[in-house]
């Protein structure tokens, strides 16, 4: 393996399509604004193995699609980008050796995170199983 910044030896790491998550003041608004705008909105979402949830009845999150684009709104005070892998671990590992800091999401949680300098957060977590 080369020296951290030599990135020509470093080893791909396929995050996939990103999610974005938009940290929103009003979900009443921000609901009706993007629905305006054409945006589907989704209510089931997965995750890690979990039993389908619904955003449908819950009133700090909200889930839309815009083509194959997903776009969560929240009530949490940050911007976020979310990845869905199929190892979250390896590619923890692969971010490490790239001089990066992700850290384990959580208890019962296999997802990962990191800051961005800014402060923003990357969540990178298992790939929801099919419903």
């Amino acid at each position: 393996m080369g020296k951290k910044g030599d990135q020509a030896n470093w080893p791909g790491v396929d995050l996939g399509e990103p999610t974005m998550v938009l940290d929103v003041k009003d979900m009443a608004r921000s609901i009706d604004f993007y629905t305006r705008l054409a945006f589907e909105r989704t209510v089931v979402h997965g995750h890690d193995g979990e039993e389908p949830i619904t955003s449908q009845d819950n009133p700090n999150w909200a889930t839309f699609r815009c083509r194959r684009q997903n776009v969560h709104l929240m009530l949490i005070g940050t911007s976020m980008m979310s990845f869905a892998v199929t190892d979250p671990k390896a590619v923890m590992a692969n971010l490490k050796e790239r001089g990066l800091d992700p850290i384990p999401a959580g208890p019962g949680d296999s997802g990962i995170s990191l800051a961005d300098p800014d402060g923003n957060i990357i969540y990178i977590m298992k790939t929801p199983p099919p419903i």
